[in-house]
């Protein structure tokens, strides 16, 4: 056997002794890189031989991570070095971000040249297709189910079931009771196995797939389920009473991929968890926004997140000192625009795309955005301007989050001082002493934290007590007809009078009219918001504001 052939056999080898492992050898000369099938198939690869390997390879690199990568590379072709070895997240064929570890090292030959750059590429987002607390198929296997049920284009039922408030359960028993609990719900599940397909879709989630079972009979597995919950779970000689939710969903739209299927259960769901007590919320082709189907409005909003953002700008509403009425800051709001579906509020396609794992794509892209218009434009004429940007539950739970933000800091090169992070509703879900820790970090770095929304959620002065934070954002729901309403000017009154006593500063939202101005002015207010002094405009226009 010539060296040619024993090296293409080593190859092989390798190639096969691991799922999640891949192996590559790149012909320096011919400038061909070989990769390990699997590594073709989970990433959508051309081929096992792929020409130009560098720029391939990095166009499927978080763009993130992407400039780390392609300087890794030029230090590999310059000689400063004959190792490459990094962390970074790959986008696989499914649409899905899979952090990757890249080792691999130069092999020179017998003259010290360059010949082969070989090494491994080790996936830790392999998902095996069972998991190992509940025993029923992961959401990896729900996915590759779903996709095989849309390249059929057969018409399916998917049931969508979440436990309510199972941090508690946690919180009283230890996580072990909590993994007993979630075994159990699951082996009540696989007595729907004659006709469906169960899975665990991460978490405290679950979901049953039928092609067979009618809407009307989904309908009654929920109502079994809800009451089993609440009546049926003992652990240890403990009875422990669970509420769940549920979405339901017949699939019929074949030309939809299976990310924005389950984002729309998902939607549903969290409708039923948060807003309908646990009531079977059905989530199908009857949704309709701007005359539109909502699950292709989702699709689209999907595609152009891929895209680069495409249809995406960003818009920023004034920020105004409460006496002088000077301009100081603004918050930042993203907006779409894509026909034919026309505009569509972001008070929808947020709430739509937040349990989407491309939201954190967004996100980031929204925050480096923002930050590179306001430095360009803004802080040349108001160096103490500052910022203000929402951050979701969903960022903050990402392990990555700390590395991106600073990231962004560091390539725009923005002054972490005139930054305030605006923690939405949805973050006081979190851990208490987890989100405690993330304050401490940001306010470590010089970044501000507010709390928006501020009393609408039960547990917000707690939160005031407990977090660190540097601002409370009043929501309009407060000031709205406050003209009228002596009860909503007492708590307004009250909650300023904390604020103040707590050096905590204060911005009133939804200020809309002068005498709405003039009632807030005598609470004592740090700051204001509202379409009086303007409506959410983008960047350009923002500057004439300042410039006015």
């Amino acid at each position: 056997m010539d060296k040619m052939g024993l090296l293409s056999k080593v190859f092989e080898a390798f190639a096969n002794s691991s799922e999640s492992r891949y192996v590559f050898l790149f012909d320096v000369e011919k400038n061909v890189c070989r990769f390990s099938q699997s590594c073709v198939d989970r990433f959508g690869l051309p081929g096992e031989y792929v020409d130009n390997a560098g720029e391939v390879w990095a166009s499927i690199i978080n763009p993130a991570d992407r400039f780390r990568f392609q300087k890794s590379l030029q230090d590999l072709i310059t000689g400063n070095t004959k190792i490459h070895d990094m962390s970074y997240r790959a986008l696989d064929k499914t649409g899905e971000y899979v952090v990757c570890s890249c080792k691999g090292f130069l092999i020179d030959d017998d003259e010290g040249h360059p010949v082969y750059f070989a090494g491994t590429i080790d996936n830790h987002g392999i998902a095996t297709e069972y998991d190992p607390i509940t025993n029923l198929y992961t959401r990896y296997k729900l996915l590759n189910d779903l996709r095989e049920y849309q390249e059929r284009k057969e018409k399916y039922m998917i049931l969508m079931v979440g436990l309510c408030n199972f941090h508690e359960i946690n919180n009283i028993y230890g996580y072990e009771v909590g993994n007993k609990v979630l075994k159990n719900f699951a082996e009540k599940l696989l007595d729907y196995l004659n006709g469906a397909f169960v899975f665990h879709a991460g978490g405290t989630k679950f979901a049953i797939v039928s092609s067979v079972f009618t809407e009307e009979k989904m309908a009654a597995i929920y109502k079994e389920l809800s009451e089993y919950a609440r009546n049926s779970i003992e652990i240890e000689d403990s009875k422990v009473a669970i509420n769940i939710g549920g979405s339901l969903s017949e699939v019929r739209n074949f030309d939809v991929d299976v990310h924005t299927i389950l984002t729309g259960v998902l939607l549903g769901l969290d409708e039923s968890i948060h807003e309908r007590h646990g009531e079977l919320v059905k989530f199908g082709n009857d949704n309709y926004v701007n005359n539109h189907d909502r699950i292709v409005v989702i699709n689209t909003l999907r595609n152009c997140i891929n895209d680069g953002c495409k249809g995406f700008y960003m818009c920023y509403q004034p920020i105004v000192n409460a006496n002088t009425e000077k301009l100081v800051g603004a918050e930042t709001l993203v907006r779409w625009s894509m026909e034919p579906f026309g505009s569509i509020s972001p008070g929808d396609f947020v709430a739509w795309l937040e349990n989407d794992p491309l939201f954190y794509d967004l996100s980031y892209w929204i925050m480096k955005t923002s930050m590179s218009a306001i430095k360009e434009k803004v802080l040349p004429l108001m160096p103490d301007f500052l910022l203000n940007i929402n951050l979701s539950y969903m960022q903050l739970e990402r392990q990555n989050f700390r590395t991106d933000l600073l990231r962004i800091i560091d390539e725009v090169g923005y002054p972490p001082k005139n930054l305030c992070l605006e923690l939405t509703e949805r973050c006081k879900l979190l851990d208490e002493s987890f989100l405690r820790n993330e304050m401490i970090f940001l306010k470590s770095k010089g970044i501000k934290v507010a709390l928006d929304d501020f009393g609408t959620g039960f547990s917000a002065l707690e939160l005031l007590i407990t977090l660190p934070i540097d601002a409370i954002k009043i929501d309009r729901s407060f000031v709205m007809d406050i003209e009228n309403i002596k009860e909503k000017q007492y708590v307004v009154d009250a909650i300023l009078a904390c604020a103040r006593n707590m050096n905590i500063s204060s911005t009133i939202e939804g200020i809309e009219t002068v005498s709405m101005k003039e009632i807030m002015k005598n609470y004592g207010a740090t700051s204001f918001q509202g379409y009086l002094y303007s409506k959410p405009v983008v960047i350009d226009e923002f500057v004439k504001l300042i410039q006015k």
